[in-house]
């Protein structure tokens, strides 16, 4: 009989308790040597299809499906992890640091529950239910990203996700010198007790050459940034020959038509023509890259362009979703060339009422390429703009004609979010140059936005009426949890009152304009609101207060808006669509996941730019007072942002001068041993950076008021007395 058979005989019987590794082999007596070891590979590998399960304290036995729960396992990054069950219904599992076993960040798991407990939070009382990795289901990745580092014996890999707590010895030998970033390839690891170990795929360049910080990033989500020849060879097979195309199409070549994007675009997906409608007020045009003529379903590129999702926009770089001779030159409206287009037409009254619209594919010559700082100083009145007469004048009918659409939206109750987004321009080696914020409320970017979103919500009317299977981009209104959050927040802030509804919200905006706290109070609703997403259900909008909205305006980078113009095409051709309703589910799942994870890039590519400016500046001895203000309080200490660069950093209590502090019960105010309330969110506080961790990307500050007043020892912060940066080491345990 094989060991595999004597081992689950032997668990069988009905005198059998749970034993251990070698209790196991000495009762089937296994004694030599080979023998055992083969028996120890044969009973991982029942454990790992599930076969035997291991119980507490290292004990085997067939298993009891019983208190078992599957779900995906989040890493905390004080030690343990939370499993989030695939079944709503059930509850989060905490899952302790000795209970992980060889689980790793973000792996579907199996978890087997053990133990429930109570304790008091905030006055109430919670049940906490405990459990150990039972089973991996799925590795989320197998390759990740990390520093190589050498020791006297071995080489091995620090991970870049700081999560990942363990050292992972590399398994070959190489060449590849100390501190590289490496991209490496996981073995497989099955007992907890021993090391990790790997094999390196790619050398990603030293830690510190420019560009290897980015690169690593992309790296470590599985995110490829140049296409593959195959793909590359499709393009070049795609015929530009668009003559018998334009006999099919509404040749608007002769339209005054212009784009508007930022200094640095290299692709023009939008244009935008305005002329007096025949029967009063305006004919206002928005004209959409064709590229659904171009890249077609099921071909190599429309797969890629699939599995991207959608572009990313990092600090250094674009990572394309469409190969960039479509995305620059064959698709892009480039100006004084013929392009395919698909248009939307729409006639709007003088006081910016939205009466009648039309959709058809059409071919454009875009007569001019503008930017969004040449249109503002137009619009300002403003010398140097550098714009055609002809194109200024329709820009002067059409920015006033905006304004009355967008005051439309407004009225109707959609929110004015005047964000602050971070500009970094960067030296030719990569280092930053300067960091400052921009607003987003520009009149320019405005006025295309706006013309951008009245467009997408005609489409969606379109394609709601037709009661075909469609994609919608969907906002939802906050749950009860968020309302209530947002209310103690802002009656922290001093808010006289607590919004229920869209409209009452806007009525803080009103009331906050230009005050001190007007940022800190547009974070607090900001962070409560839902994340906006794709969706084939048409719920709304909740920001925009739209009741139907979908994304149409940049096929070259959104794969959702390619899909919506193969939706209007079949429809403005009474074609029955060849989409079913679960690929467009799947799609919009699939695309609402790339979307947060290029967010997610984008954040980490600015704050990694940002922390490296800090040290460069401590390396330097620069470390001025910084003005910012109190964004959230945590349980040791309060999170302060620098407006100028949306710099986050936490103050610990530990170095604050007025002695034992703690954070209220709702987490808006900081208070001494007597309940005395000391800080507040939004509170505005002088600081100057004490620690900057440039693994984890995080910063620490200091009160100056505890500097002057000398309650904390400059010479615990190496950086006031030398400029020196102090860089906080990693804890890692090693299992």
């Amino acid at each position: 009989m094989s060991i595999d058979n004597q081992i689950i005989e032997f668990f069988k019987k009905a005198n059998y308790l749970p034993m251990k590794q070698h209790e196991i082999a000495n009762a089937l007596g296994i004694v030599d040597k080979n023998e055992r070891n083969a028996f120890r590979k044969k009973l991982y590998e029942l454990e790992k299809k599930g076969t035997i399960e291991r119980l507490r304290k290292n004990r085997f036995s067939l298993p009891n499906h019983c208190n078992k729960i599957s779900g995906i396992i989040k890493f905390l990054s004080k030690g343990g992890g939370i499993l989030i069950p695939f079944d709503k219904n059930n509850e989060e599992i905490f899952i302790n640091d000795k209970n992980l076993g060889v689980a790793l960040p973000n792996d579907k798991v199996v978890v087997e529950i053990f133990h429930r407990s109570s304790y008091v939070k905030k006055n109430s009382l919670k049940i906490r239910t405990e459990g150990k990795i039972f089973k991996i289901i799925e590795r989320h990745k197998i390759q990740i990203v990390g520093t190589l580092k050498h020791s006297k014996y071995n080489k091995y890999v620090i991970p870049d996700d700081h999560l990942i707590n363990y050292k992972i010895l590399i398994n070959e030998k190489t060449d590849i010198g100390l501190d590289h970033k490496v991209l490496i390839k996981l073995d497989d690891w099955i007992d907890p007790y021993q090391n990790i170990t790997a094999s390196i795929l790619k050398d990603l360049g030293k830690k510190f050459e420019s560009g290897v910080d980015v690169s690593s990033m992309l790296y470590n989500e599985g995110i490829e940034e140049k296409f593959s020849d195959n793909i590359l060879d499709e393009v070049k097979k795609i015929s530009i020959d668009i003559n018998e195309e334009i006999k099919k199409r509404h040749d608007l070549r002769k339209l005054i038509t212009f784009t508007i994007d930022p200094d640095t675009a290299r692709d023009f997906d939008d244009a935008i023509s305005i002329e007096r409608h025949s029967d009063k007020g305006w004919k206002l045009g928005v004209h959409i890259a064709d590229v659904s003529f171009y890249v077609h379903p099921d071909s190599k590129i429309d797969k890629e362009a699939r599995n991207r999702g959608n572009s990313i926009y990092l600090v250094d770089r674009v990572i394309m979703m469409l190969p960039s001779e479509l995305t620059t030159r064959i698709c892009s409206l480039t100006p004084d060339q013929d392009h395919l287009s698909h248009s939307v037409e729409m006639h709007i009254s003088d006081d910016g009422e939205l009466l009648n619209f039309n959709t058809f594919p059409s071919i454009i010559n875009s007569k001019c390429r503008l930017t969004y700082n040449q249109v503002q100083k137009l619009i300002e009145n403003k010398e140097g703009h550098k714009i055609p007469k002809e194109i200024s004048v329709k820009i002067k009918h059409l920015y006033p004609l905006v304004r009355k659409i967008r005051e439309r939206r407004v009225n109707s109750g959609s929110l004015e979010l005047n964000t602050l987004d971070v500009e970094i321009k960067l030296d030719s080696t990569g280092d930053v140059e300067s960091i400052s914020t921009r607003s987003m409320a520009k009149e320019a970017y405005q006025m295309i936005e706006e013309c951008m979103l009245l467009a997408n919500k005609v489409v969606a009317e379109i394609l709601l009426k037709s009661k075909n299977p469609s994609i919608f981009r969907i906002h939802e209104d906050p749950d009860e949890e968020q309302w209530s959050k947002m209310a103690i927040e802002l009656d922290a802030l001093g808010i006289p009152y607590l919004p229920n509804t869209r409209e009452e919200i806007n009525e803080i905006f009103k009331l906050i304009k230009g005050k001190n706290n007007e940022y800190a109070i547009l974070l607090s609703i900001l962070r409560n609101l839902k994340r906006a997403e794709y969706s084939s259900k048409c719920v709304g909008h909740f920001g925009l207060a739209f009741d139907k909205y979908t994304h149409f305006t940049s096929p070259i980078r959104r794969y959702p808006d390619l899909i919506v113009h193969r939706l209007l095409k079949d429809i403005e051709n009474n074609n029955v669509t060849k989409f079913k309703a679960k690929e467009l589910d799947d799609i919009c799942e699939h695309c609402s996941n790339t979307e947060r994870k290029a967010d997610e890039l984008e954040r980490k590519s600015i704050e990694k730019k940002r922390i490296d400016y800090y040290a460069n500046q401590l390396k330097e001895g620069k470390n001025p007072p910084l003005k910012g203000f109190i964004t959230s309080i945590k349980k040791n200490g309060f999170i302060v942002e620098i407006p100028e660069t949306l710099q986050r950093g936490m103050v610990h209590y530990s170095t604050i001068s007025y002695g034992w502090l703690k954070p209220n019960k709702n987490n808006t105010s900081v208070v001494n041993e007597n309940n005395k309330i000391i800080f507040t969110i939004g509170k505005s506080v002088e600081v100057i950076i004490s620690k900057v961790d440039i693994e984890r990307r995080l910063i620490d500050f200091i009160l100056c008021s505890d500097i002057r007043l000398k309650k904390v020892n400059a010479k615990k912060i190496p950086n006031l007395k030398t400029g020196k940066l102090k860089i906080k080491k990693q804890s890692r345990r090693k299992k």
